[in-house]
Parts: C-alpha cells; structure tokens; sequence
C-alpha cells in the first residue's frame, strides 16, 4: 500500500467545489461517480474535482490544463517520470475518481476548522483508497508519515 498526503485546507477546496457542482466529470467509462476526488499521475501527482464546470486556478496557483489542483507532497510538477511513477506504485499514467460522500465532506471541514489536523492522506492499493486526516509533527521534517505525521484514517 502506497499513502500520498497533500495539503488539507486545500484539498478541502477541491472537495467542497465537487460538492456542490451541479454536474460531476467521470473519469469512468459511463459510470456515475457524483462528487469525487481525481487523482491524476503522470508527470506528477495531483488531485483535482470533478465538478462541472472546473475549478479554475488563478494564474499564481497550481494548475494543471487551467484546472486547480493539489499536488501530492514531494511529487510536484516533472516529480514523475516513468521511474517515479513505479516507486509510488502507480505503473502508468492514471486518472481515478475518489468519491467524496458526506461523511468525508464533514470529517475533512471538521479537521480544518478545529486545525487538530493539516494533512490528508490517501493510502492506495490493488483494490482500494483510505481516505484520512493527519496532522504533520511539530518535530518531523516531513510529511511522509516516517515519524512526520499522526494518522487517523477513515475506510471509504
């Protein structure tokens, strides 16, 4: 399993926008997904919404093709070339949609209001995505979760 953590405050943006969008892009072949998370690899690691119409960036923020987006920590743009991509477990260029239910809306708004937590985690495998907060330690020099983070993950 491969976790990516990202910046929540902003992840957070992504996720209310695809809330309340009246329409929703799929990322899959006919298949309804409602407001989601896209998490997109290619030259880098990114998540954006799905709502309709996108979220447009500034010219100052992160954007990929005009659309904001959210870079995972330490796989920024040119992060990913096809070496990068087999190290975080992901072996071709992908676009997968994370749906973003209510109780995940909540749990990501309470974590920013309360700022118990900074992080959110996405822990990815073969058949599955956990969905989590986490707060970056004050003491760690990052936000990988090698002795940076405190996670508190919610199976979604």
């Amino acid at each position: 399993m491969h976790e990516l953590t990202f910046p929540l405050a902003e992840v957070l943006v992504l996720a209310e926008h695809a809330a309340a969008a009246h329409t929703n892009a799929d990322p899959y072949f006919g298949e309804a997904t409602g407001p989601a998370l896209l998490l997109a690899a290619a030259d880098s690691i990114y998540l954006l919404s799905n709502g309709q119409p996108p979220l447009a960036a500034a010219s100052w923020q992160p954007q990929a093709h005009g659309s904001l987006v959210v870079y995972a920590d330490g796989y920024g743009p040119g992060a990913l070339p096809t070496a990068g991509r087999a190290a975080a477990g992901l072996d071709e260029e992908i676009l997968i949609g994370v749906p973003v239910p209510d109780a995940v809306l909540r749990r990501l708004r309470a974590a920013v209001i309360d700022h118990n937590d900074d992080l959110f985690t996405l822990a990815l495998s073969v058949s599955h995505a956990i969905l989590g907060v986490a707060r970056r330690d004050p003491g760690g020099n990052d936000a990988t979760g090698a002795g940076g983070t405190r996670p508190e993950h919610d199976d979604r």
